[in-house]
């Protein structure tokens, strides 16, 4: 089952168990924001992806207010963040008012979420579903590059560019001028003085993220039974 498919679900239950037409229609309010917040964090995957092989070394813009391609990059990884990040904080609400657990709206977030759970049903089984994605690493980091990017300056980027070229005439899978370009995070955004040991590719370490956190949403989801 897929993650929409699993918001759908708690959206019927809700709907059948639920007497509160109030509560109601603010789990289906929020549940519809969830799977938008997610698709926006994959249209910033995907317009990622379009620029897999694209730089401002190899491709001139054709106007004076074109955007470079590094920049564009950093919109859509800043953008990417944010909006993964934000997927979580719409569970948060999902969570408040399917459990009752009284948070006013605009102090819902997934920690404070996370907190209120520890303190009213710790060892829960959703208490505990918040606990693993809060203490994976999957969300520390996304947790991370989201402040730095929203809060502090754009994440630290390395960017490659490697041109490849066989002689003429022989059997190679390399015909004519290839050329790649490689862009990796930094392994911490909060520090001033990057580095990029861990090897983490635009954008394949971000699509990986995405699967790890949509995970933990699932999980958190279908623990999310009505009271």
């Amino acid at each position: 089952m897929s993650v929409s498919d699993t918001i759908d679900s708690l959206v019927v239950e809700v709907d059948t168990t639920i007497r509160q037409k109030t509560r109601r229609q603010k789990v289906r309010l929020y549940s519809a924001g969830l799977k938008a917040k997610i698709k926006q964090a994959d249209f910033a995957l995907q317009k990622l992806s379009e620029y897999d092989n694209r730089s401002d070394e190899i491709i001139t813009s054709t106007g004076e207010d074109d955007f470079l391609i590094t920049e564009q990059v950093h919109f859509y990884c800043d953008t990417f963040w944010t909006f993964l990040y934000s997927s979580l904080d719409v569970l948060a609400q999902i969570v408040n008012q399917v459990l009752r657990l009284n948070l006013k709206e605009r102090a819902v977030t997934f920690k404070g979420v996370k907190s209120k759970l520890h303190s009213r049903q710790n060892a829960s089984r959703i208490q505990k579903r918040f606990e693993r994605c809060f203490s994976s690493k999957a969300f520390k980091n996304l947790d991370r590059y989201r402040n730095c990017s929203t809060h502090r300056r754009q994440i630290y980027m390395k960017e490659e560019t490697k041109s490849e070229k066989g002689t003429a005439g022989y059997k190679s899978s390399t015909t004519g001028t290839v050329v790649t370009v490689v862009r990796t995070l930094c392994d911490n955004p909060l520090v001033l003085s990057p580095r990029t040991s861990q090897n983490r590719r635009i954008p394949k370490y971000m699509a990986e993220t995405r699967d790890k956190i949509l995970r933990h949403i699932e999980l958190i989801v279908k623990e999310t039974r009505p009271v």
